[in-house]
């Protein structure tokens, strides 16, 4: 089974546009458990797109290297949506037989989400402290024998690799990345900061580099 969702993305990335109006969580697994499968829901997600590295720094609540210690694949269901504006409730009139079904349809079609534990070894901007462990979302992952993948995205992977994350905060953990391909940047052995996809930006140097333009962006706010 092939199926592909169109998820419109506002905000600053996917689970920005559910804080906006309340999101629950449900049925966790570890990614790394799931079974294999055949079953496949391809997303496609319309992120915010920015003209240069320095605008997503600009951008970034934090910016930090680590490593991935571990990961989690859960649902995740808006709460209803409330008011009278259609704007903001998708629902604003529906009938109570009407709503209903639309709260059904949700359930039935959940937003599949990848929450990754990253070990910060340097942090470049952000209130985020050199040991702490904290935990980014990416849409996407294998949920109850269904592989749920966005076309964009790069799942962050366990095993020694280090990053750089450019991140946005909601008030409390998870953490996303402003861009999936934009935000996202793996760190060689020698420093040099690559993105992980042709959609990243070239010329962000070694992380010391990086690190000066960052505080220099940070200067001139």
């Amino acid at each position: 089974m092939n199926v592909r969702r169109n998820i419109l993305v506002t905000g600053t990335a996917m689970l920005a546009a559910f804080a906006a109006v309340g999101c629950s969580a449900d049925g966790s697994t570890n990614g790394a458990d799931s079974p294999a499968t055949s079953d496949t829901v391809t997303y496609h997600a319309d992120y915010p797109a920015y003209a240069s590295l320095d605008d997503v720094i600009k951008k970034s609540d934090a910016v930090v290297e680590g490593t991935v210690v571990g990961s989690r694949v859960q649902k995740v269901l808006p709460d209803a949506p409330a008011g009278d504006d259609p704007a903001t409730n998708p629902q604003a009139g529906l009938s109570p037989a009407e709503a209903k079904e639309a709260k059904k349809a949700a359930e039935a079609n959940p937003v599949i989400v990848t929450v990754s534990k990253v070990k910060v070894t340097r942090t470049l901007a952000g209130k985020v402290a050199v040991g702490d462990t904290i935990e980014v979302s990416q849409l996407g992952g294998t949920y109850k024998g269904v592989s749920y993948k966005e076309t964009d995205t790069t799942m962050l992977a366990k095993g020694g690799s280090k990053y750089v994350l450019m991140l946005a905060a909601h008030g409390k953990s998870p953490y996303d990345l402003l861009n999936p391909e934009q935000a996202l940047y793996t760190v060689k052995a020698d420093g040099t900061v690559k993105a992980v996809s042709v959609g990243g930006f070239t010329g962000a140097g070694k992380v010391d580099q990086l690190a000066a333009k960052v505080n220099r962006i940070a200067k001139n706010r």
